[in-house]
């Protein structure tokens, strides 16, 4: 949800040149080359700061978190992240260096180097992260790293086991490794598994389910060995490329694997484009995703059918709804980033069950996804942070609520236990003039 998300474009066939594709606000802004991109520096620089007056408008204080390295010199000119916003802004900064791979003392010594003396003067301090074992052991480096940067050195041990989303996509390759061991289900838990497809996005939608302990969460690019009951959920998640994915999918074990499982029983759960994948079809009149229009069958589980706009009717909202079980309401919130509008087919054949229903009722009285016996599919990403349409949707017993501890809430008592508490960190970004 940054104001500005630069993509891969893929390369263009006539130079072969590598593309880039810009998303501003959610939405397709422009596909070009590093070249031209570059030259559209101050345009999207104006857009990031009026991001940061609308943000700053009704808080106390906004976070500007930065990417890669602040001294990459050669691009200076062209950044839009960094110290070029902090110049913009006037607001203070902390430099994080990582300890892990080695080699600290040089990268904070020599991003001090690196840079003027204007911009080192805005930073308030510096934090060496991930360090492993006990913070005496790098004893006398802080007071060393002080004497020669000038600027108070806070030290953070490696936290373990800290269940943070990571951008889009990063650690995946690392959760699918466990797929190759000869998974052994916890008979005291409920097996939901991940259908890892090419261009899987939004993996943070699974958190919570990670940190629940009613369910045993397993990332997947190949089946598991048995449906339901075996496996008592498989989830569809989002897709940066749904119709590709698609046919990965239908191509691939996984379409003979889910369809048993729904006739033995077993929930299924399709978020955004994994909500699309489960309809009758997906339609592309114009090409959005690839620039080819057309087609596509899909699972059938659902009887929609899902027609793909223009990325500039891309839906970019967040949103409140009702989810209706039995005879409880329950409110959960979330939000919608979809070019897609999905609908009920509206023939004889649409009467797969007599269980279809609407999921979910949207504030403004629309309603969203739909659900057929056990099989479900929403737009909303973010439904799973609530207990209890966790339960419901993932098959599993309402009312025997699980709550789960906030990953940030423990990592802010590690960072206090660092010396980076609140107070410590107010007084740094509220000086009126920095050493």
């Amino acid at each position: 949800m940054n104001p500005i998300l630069l993509k891969s474009g893929g390369r263009r066939e006539s130079d072969g040149a590598y593309l880039c594709s810009v998303i501003v606000m959610g939405k397709h802004y422009a596909t070009e080359d590093y070249g031209a991109l570059g030259k559209r520096t101050e345009t999207l620089m104006d857009l990031v700061l009026e991001a940061h007056s609308s943000l700053a408008a009704d808080s106390d204080l906004v976070v500007l978190e930065g990417a890669g390295s602040c001294t990459e010199l050669n691009l200076m000119e062209r950044d839009v992240v960094n110290l070029p916003l902090v110049r913009r802004l006037q607001c203070p900064w902390l430099l994080v260096a990582n300890i892990d791979p080695g080699g600290v003392f040089a990268q904070i010594v020599g991003t001090k180097a690196c840079l003027s003396d204007e911009d080192w003067g805005l930073c308030v301090g510096v934090i060496v992260n991930k360090l492993r074992g006990e913070a005496k052991y790098f004893e006398p480096g802080p007071s060393i790293l002080e004497s020669m940067v000038g600027k108070p050195i806070f030290v953070v041990p490696w936290l373990y086991d800290i269940n943070i989303a990571e951008e889009d996509g990063m650690g995946l390759e690392r959760k699918l490794a466990n797929e190759q061991s000869a998974y052994e289900a916890d008979t005291d838990k409920q097996r939901v598994a991940v259908v890892c497809y090419p261009h899987i996005s939004m993996t943070d939608d699974l958190l919570p389910v990670e940190m629940d302990s009613r369910f045993q969460l397993e990332w997947r690019r190949k089946t598991l060995p048995k449906p339901y009951p075996h496996t008592t959920t498989v989830v569809l998640p989002g897709s940066r490329q749904t119709r590709s994915d698609l046919d990965w999918l239908l191509k691939s074990p996984w379409k003979a694997f889910i369809q048993e499982h729904v006739v033995k029983g077993g929930t299924v759960l399709g978020l955004c484009g994994g909500y699309q994948m489960l309809g009758r079809d997906i339609v592309d009149a114009v090409g959005v995703e690839s620039g080819k229009p057309g087609t596509d069958l899909a699972l059938g589980l659902l009887p929609v059918t899902t027609a793909l706009e223009s990325t500039a009717d891309k839906v970019v909202r967040a949103q409140k709804a009702t989810l209706q079980i039995d005879n409880t309401q329950v409110e959960v919130t979330g939000y919608e980033i979809h070019c897609g509008r999905t609908r009920l087919v509206n023939d004889e054949s649409s009467a797969l069950t007599s269980e279809i229903r609407p999921l979910l009722q949207l504030q403004d009285g629309h309603d969203d996804g739909f659900s057929n016996g056990q099989v479900h599919g929403t737009y909303l990403h973010g439904i799973l942070q609530n207990s209890t349409a966790r339960s419901f949707l993932l098959g599993g017993h309402v009312g025997a609520e699980s709550a789960i501890t906030d990953p940030l809430s423990r990592l802010a008592s590690h960072l206090e236990a660092s010396g980076l508490d609140f107070k410590t960190l107010s007084n740094l970004i509220s000086q009126k003039s920095w050493p």
